[in-house]
C-alpha cells in the first residue's frame, strides 16, 4: 500500500510513524509546504517570553530522523489540488514545479493558518502572527530591540500567552484589543473578568469591545492601530484572532463552514480512502455528540496516531473530545472541560450550574489560594457535562479529575465521593472537587 500524508506536523508525523511501525510494508511519503517537521507549536510563547532561550528545544523530531525510518519526507513542498477520484495529489515546490503523487490512502493534516484580514494597512513592517518557529524568532528579535508600545489583536489563547511574554520582557506598554465583550471566550463570562483584572494588575491595557478598522504607518512600519473606539500607539502588533483550516486544496470532502473537514470517529472523510487529522479537520465531541472543530495539540497527536492504525485496516474509534484545556496567564491558571454555560444554552440543553470558591489546600499549611471552581450538569441526573476552574495556583491539574469524570460518565453524587488523595500540602479533607461536586445538587 502506497499511504500520503499532507502536512508534517504532529497528527500527519504520528500517522506516518505509526503506519510504518505497524505495517512496515506500506511505502508512506509526507509532504510538508515548510521545512520543519515535529515541533512543539504550544512552547512558541515561551520563547518569545525568555523562557527558553534554545528555539531548538521545540524541535521535537527532524525530517532525517523519519526518512532513517522508511519514511519519504518531501519539504518545501505545497499541495496544491487533490483529485480523488483518480487518487493523484498535485504538489509545487518553492521554484513553482509542479509534481503529482499518487496515492491509495491519502491523509489530510495540514494544520492551519492565522486569520490575517483584509484591514487596512495589515501588510505592514512589524505586523506578525504567532505560528512558526521562525515566527517566534522574529517576534522576539522585534520585541528586545524595540521594548516600546506592543498591541495584541485577539484575546484568546495565544493572545494571552503573548501578553505574559511581552511582561516578562518588560516592554513599555501592552495593550490587548479583543473584538467580544470578553478575553478568553471559550470560558463563561466570570473567568474572562479575572483574566481581565490579572492583566490590568500587571499593566496591560485591555479593550475589549472594539474592532480594529487600521493600520497606520510611516515608511511601511506600522505606527498606530486604529479602532472604531480609539487610537493606539504601536511599535509592534501580534495578530492573534484565530486560525484557519489549510484545506482550500481540496472540495471534494465535506467540511464545516469554516473549511475544517468533517471526520468520522475513525477520521475517515466523506470521500473512500481519504482521511483527515489535527487542526484541519473535526473531532468528534463527546457532549454534543457531533463533529467539532477544536484545534488542540492533544487531539492532533491522538487523531494522528489513530489514523495511522485506521488507514492500515485496523478499527479505531476516538469519540471522547471534550476540549480540555488549560492557561496560565501571569498570576492565574485557568482551566475548562465539556461544556460551558453559554454553550449549554447555545445548545438548548437542560442544565443547572453550581460555582463554588474554596481553598487549595489545608487552610493550616501555608499559603493555600482561593479556588474557583464552576460545574455544568444535567438538570435530571445530574450527570457532569463542564467544568472551569481558575486560582493562582493549584487549579489547573484539577481539571483532569473533571474531564475524567466526565469521560465515564459520573454524576455530581459520584464524583464527590469519588476516593480522591489527601494531605494538607495538597487538599482539605475534602478536596476542591469534591466540595464542589457535593454542592452540585
Amino acid at each position: 500500500m502506497k499511504a500520503l500524508v499532507i502536512g508534517g506536523n504532529p497528527a500527519g508525523m504520528s500517522a506516518a510513524s505509526r503506519m510504518k511501525r505497524k505495517a512496515p510494508d506500506t511505502e508512506v511519503i509526507v509532504l510538508e509546504k515548510s521545512h520543519e517537521v515535529s515541533y512543539g507549536a504550544c512552547g512558541l510563547p515561551y520563547y518569545v517570553a525568555g523562557l527558553n532561550d534554545d528555539l531548538d528545544r521545540i524541535r521535537i523530531r527532524k525530517a532525517p530522523e523519519f526518512e532513517k525510518n522508511g519514511i519519504s519526507v518531501g519539504l518545501g513542498q505545497e499541495v496544491i489540488a487533490v483529485d480523488t477520484e483518480k487518487k493523484i495529489v498535485t504538489a509545487k515546490n518553492e521554484q513553482g514545479e509542479e509534481s503529482t503523487y499518487n496515492y491509495d490512502k491519502l491523509l489530510i493534516a495540514s494544520g492551519t493558518s492565522p486569520k490575517v484580514p483584509p484591514i487596512p494597512g495589515i501588510r505592514q513592517n512589524n505586523i506578525f502572527c504567532l505560528k512558526t518557529l521562525q515566527d517566534a524568532e522574529a517576534i522576539k528579535t522585534a520585541i528586545q530591540k524595540s521594548k516600546g508600545n506592543v498591541v495584541i489583536v485577539g484575546g484568546g489563547y495565544i493572545g494571552l500567552e503573548i501578553a505574559e511574554a511581552c511582561v516578562l520582557q518588560k516592554v513599555k506598554s501592552v495593550r490587548i484589543v479583543e473584538a467580544l465583550d470578553q478575553v478568553l471566550n471559550v470560558f463563561d463570562e466570570e473567568f474572562g473578568q479575572a483574566v481581565k483584572d490579572e492583566l490590568e494588575k500587571n499593566d496591560v491595557a485591555v479593550c475589549t469591545g472594539e474592532r480594529v478598522q487600521s493600520f497606520e504607518g510611516i515608511d511601511g512600519t506600522v505606527t498606530e492601530i486604529v479602532t472604531d473606539k480609539g487610537r493606539y500607539p504601536a511599535d509592534i502588533v501580534i495578530l492573534s484572532i484565530g486560525v484557519s483550516p489549510n484545506t482550500k486544496f481540496i472540495d471534494s470532502v465535506e467540511k464545516l463552514p469554516n473549511g475544517a473537514i468533517i471526520t468520522n470517529t475513525a477520521m475517515e472523510t466523506s470521500v473512500k480512502d481519504v482521511y483527515a487529522a489535527g487542526d484541519c479537520g473535526t473531532v468528534y465531541h463527546k457532549i454534543l455528540k457531533k463533529p467539532a472543530f477544536i484545534a488542540l495539540g492533544t487531539y492532533a497527536n491522538k487523531q494522528g496516531r489513530l489514523a495511522g492504525d485506521s488507514m492500515i485496516g485496523k478499527e479505531v474509534c476516538f469519540d471522547r473530545a471534550l476540549g480540555t484545556s488549560m492557561l496560565r496567564c501571569l498570576g492565574m491558571e485557568f482551566a475548562k472541560t465539556g461544556i460551558s454555560e453559554k454553550e449549554a444554552k447555545r445548545e438548548g440543553l437542560d442544565v443547572k450550574i453550581k460555582t463554588v470558591t474554596t481553598r487549595s489546600h489545608a487552610r493550616y499549611y501555608p499559603d493555600p489560594v482561593e479556588l474557583t471552581i464552576k460545574f455544568v450538569y444535567d438538570a435530571k441526573d445530574h450527570t457532569l457535562l463542564g467544568a472551569q476552574i481558575m486560582g493562582a495556583k493549584e487549579a489547573a491539574w484539577r481539571i483532569d479529575v473533571c474531564a475524567c469524570a466526565i469521560d465515564q460518565g459520573m454524576t455530581t453524587e459520584e464524583l464527590g465521593y469519588l476516593d480522591l488523595g489527601y494531605a494538607p500540602m495538597f487538599a482539605g479533607v475534602w478536596d476542591a472537587i469534591g466540595i464542589a461536586a457535593n454542592a452540585s445538587k
